[in-house]
C-alpha cells in the first residue's frame, strides 16, 4: 500500500475527483475515434495539408491542389530526413514559414537520439506539440485510471537536457524528453521527485547518486524514462552506492567526495540535511541480507514506465529482478517526430495508432521503398505482418520515412494495434543469413533462460579473423558471463535457436559460419561506452538506444577484450 505524505494525499484526492474526470474526456473521445479510424485518418490528412499549404514546402509541392489519396501520393514522395533538411535549415535560421504558417509559434528544436547516425534537429511548433501532448494525456489518464494510487505520489522522472545549444536563428535545441518535462502540466510537475538542479551535474555517477539520495526518502508512485536501460541503471547505482547512501541517510549529509557544482551542492545539502536513521538501518539490514542494495529495498513504486517492445525494450525483462513485481507499462512508439501509438494496458508492447494526430501509411517490410511499393492505409494492415511506417505530421513532415519496422498485432475498432520491432537496417548479413536484431534478441533471451545468465547489455557483431571461418561475437561484460558451464549452455542454446533461421542454419550446417562466441569485456565497459556516446551527442543518457546487433566487424575493436570464450565440439568452453 502506498505511503502518502500529507501533500500527496491532498493531491491524490484532488486528482481523483477533479483532474481525472476532466482528462478522462480525452480518453473517451479517443476510444470513440478508433471506431472510425479510417474517417479520422482522412480528416487529419486534410487538416495537415491545409495547415501547410502556404508554407514554402507547401507551395513547392502543391499541397493546395491535393484533393484525394491519389493526388497525395502523386504530389509527395516518400522521403527521409535529407529531403526535408533544406527546409529545416531555413526554419533554424529564422525563416519559420519554410515549414509552418505565418504566425505559428515555434517552441524549440529537438535533437534526435542518433539511432541511425549523426544527431539531427527538428523544429517543434505549437500545433504539433498540442497534438503530441494530447496523445500523452490519453496515455497518462488511462495509466492513472488503471493505477489510481499513483495520483499525487512522487514521480521519479529521468529526462535529458533542455539547453543543448541554439540554432543560427536563435532557437533553443533540447532533447525530446526535456521538452516533455518542460511543458508538462503543473499538476504533474509538482510531483517530480528529482530536484531540477541535479540535471546540472555533469558527472554521470555523481548525478546518479544524487538522484538516489534525493529520492530514497520518498514513496514513489511512478518511475518513468524512455529506455529500460535507464531503469536498470538505477539498479547499478543502488548496488554501487548502497553503503554510501546508508551513511548519508543516517547522518543527514551529502557525500563530500562527489564532483558537484558548489551551488548545486548547497541546494541539495539543504534538502537532505535531516537524518533518516530508521531508513538507514533498514537499508543496511538489506545489504547485510542480500550482499548488495537493490531498488526494491528502497522503493515499491505503483508503476514503472519505459519501452517494453522490440530490440530497444529487450532489457525491460530484467526490471522485475531489481524492482520486484511492479506493473510495467510501455510508453508507446515515440520519436522526435511524434507519438505514434498509445499503449492502453500493462505489460504489452503495443497500442492503437495515434490516429487523431498524424496521418499514417505503411509499406510491407519485405518491399523496398520505391514508386512501385505497395502503400497501405492504417485500416488495410494484416495482423502479424511487418511494415515500414510512413508519417505525415503537423511538424512539417509529409510522407516521412523514419526507418521504423512495426508489426500489426490486431485492431482496436478500425485502428491497428502497432508494436515497434526494430529500426530498418538492423540486420547483419555475413554469408546470406540476414539476421535481424529482433531475432538475435529472442535467441539471447532464450539462451539466458536455459543457462541461468542474466545479461543486461550486449551487442552481437560479426567477427572476421584471417584464416578462420566468420562468425558472430556476443559482446558482454565479464560479471554477466557466469561460469564456463553456464556460458557453454548459453552458446549452445543460442546457436540452436538461430539455426531455425533458414539461411543461418544452412550456413552452419555447411560450415560456412562458425558457432557464435562470447567476447568478454571489463565490468563497466558498457556504461563507459554509453557515457561517451551520449556525451558526444549531448543528448543525455536517458535518450540512448543501445544496438543489440551491429553489422560493422570493426565495432568490436573499440573495446578492451578480457578474453574470448568459444564452444568446442564436445560442448565445452575453450578460452583465447
Amino acid at each position: 500500500m502506498p505511503q502518502y505524505t500529507s501533500l500527496s494525499r491532498i493531491l491524490n484526492l484532488l486528482g481523483r475527483n477533479c483532474l481525472l474526470p476532466l482528462y478522462r474526456r480525452k480518453l473517451v473521445r479517443f476510444e470513440q475515434a478508433v471506431q472510425q479510424a479510417r474517417l479520422q485518418q482522412q480528416e487529419i490528412r486534410t487538416r495537415i495539408l491545409r495547415f501547410g499549404a502556404e508554407t514554402a514546402l507547401g507551395k513547392d509541392f502543391g499541397l493546395v491542389k491535393i484533393q484525394n489519396t491519389a493526388d497525395f501520393r502523386r504530389q509527395l514522395p516518400i522521403a527521409g530526413f535529407d529531403h526535408f533538411a533544406p527546409y529545416i535549415q531555413r526554419v533554424a535560421a529564422g525563416e519559420t514559414t519554410a515549414l509552418f504558417p505565418q504566425g505559428e509559434p515555434l517552441l524549440t528544436f529537438v535533437q534526435t537520439s542518433a539511432t541511425t547516425g549523426n544527431p539531427k534537429i527538428l523544429p517543434v511548433n505549437k500545433t504539433w506539440f498540442r497534438h503530441y501532448s494530447n496523445d500523452w494525456d490519453i496515455w497518462g489518464v488511462k495509466a492513472y485510471c488503471d493505477h489510481g494510487d499513483m495520483m499525487g505520489m512522487p514521480i521519479f522522472q529521468m529526462s535529458g537536457v533542455w539547453k543543448l545549444g541554439t540554432t543560427p536563428g536563435g532557437f533553443n535545441i533540447a532533447t525530446i524528453s526535456a521538452m516533455i518535462e518542460r511543458y508538462q502540466s503543473p499538476a504533474i510537475k509538482v510531483t517530480y521527485a528529482v530536484p531540477a538542479e541535479i540535471k546540472r551535474i555533469a558527472d554521470v555517477e555523481a548525478r546518479g547518486y544524487c538522484m538516489l539520495r534525493s529520492t530514497a526518502t520518498q514513496s514513489l508512485g511512478l518511475i518513468s524514462t524512455i529506455t529500460p536501460s535507464s531503469i536498470l541503471q538505477i539498479g547499478e547505482w543502488t548496488a554501487k552506492f548502497g553503503p554510501q547512501l546508508v551513511r548519508d541517510l543516517a547522518q543527514g549529509t551529502l557525500d563530500a567526495t562527489l564532483d558537484l557544482p558548489p551551488d548545486v551542492r548547497r541546494q541539495l545539502a539543504a534538502r537532505v540535511r535531516r537524518p533518516q536513521r530508521e531508513l538507514a538501518r533498514r537499508l543496511e539490514q538489506a545489504i547485510s541480507e542480500h550482499g548488495v542494495l537493490r531498488p526494491k529495498d528502497i522503493w515499491r513504486p505503483v508503476m514503472i514506465s519505459c519501452w517494453l517492445g522490440g530490440t530497444v525494450g529487450y532489457s525491460a525483462k530484467r526490471i522485475p529482478e531489481q524492482f520486484g513485481d511492479v506493473p510495467l507499462r510501455d510508453q508507446g512508439l515515440l520519436s522526435s517526430e511524434g507519438r505514434h501509438t498509445i499503449p492502453m494496458g500493462d505489460g504489452i508492447p503495443y497500442g492503437p495508432l495515434a490516429i487523431s494526430s498524424n496521418y499514417y501509411e505503411f509499406i510491407p517490410a519485405d518491399e523496398a521503398v520505391s514508386d512501385k511499393a505497395t502503400v497501405l492505409e492504417a485500416h488495410e494492415l494484416e495482423q502479424d505482418k511487418l511494415y515500414r511506417i510512413i508519417m505525415t505530421t503537423y511538424g512539417g513532415l509529409y510522407r516521412y520515412d523514419i526507418g521504423d519496422i512495426v508489426k500489426c498485432v490486431g485492431y482496436m475498432g478500425e485502428a491497428p494495434l502497432i508494436e515497434f520491432m526494430q529500426k530498418d537496417g538492423s540486420y547483419c548479413d555475413i554469408e546470406g543469413e540476414k539476421l535481424s536484431a529482433f531475432t538475435v534478441c529472442q535467441a539471447v533471451e532464450r539462451a539466458q533462460a536455459k543457462s541461468g545468465l542474466a545479461i543486461s547489455c550486449f551487442t552481437v557483431t560479426p567477427q572476421m579473423r584471417p584464416g578462420e571461418r566468420p562468425r558472430y561475437a556476443i559482446i558482454i561484460e565479464t560479471q554477466e558471463s557466469g561460469n564456463q558451464t553456464q556460458a557453454a549452455q548459453f552458446l549452445k542454446v543460442y546457436d540452436e535457436d538461430l539455426r531455425h533461421v533458414y539461411m543461418y542454419g544452412v550456413n552452419r550446417r555447411n560450415n560456412i559460419l562458425d558457432a557464435a562466441c562470447l567476447v568478454r569485456i571489463p565490468t563497466g565497459a558498457w556504461r563507459r561506452f554509453i557515457a561517451e556516446k551520449t556525451g558526444t551527442h549531448g543528448s543525455g543518457d536517458s535518450q540512448y538506444k543501445h544496438k543489440p546487433l551491429v553489422a560493422d566487424p570493426e565495432f568490436i575493436n573499440q573495446f578492451q577484450i578480457v578474453n574470448t570464450w568459444e564452444l568446442t565440439d564436445d560442448g565445452r568452453i575453450s578460452e583465447r
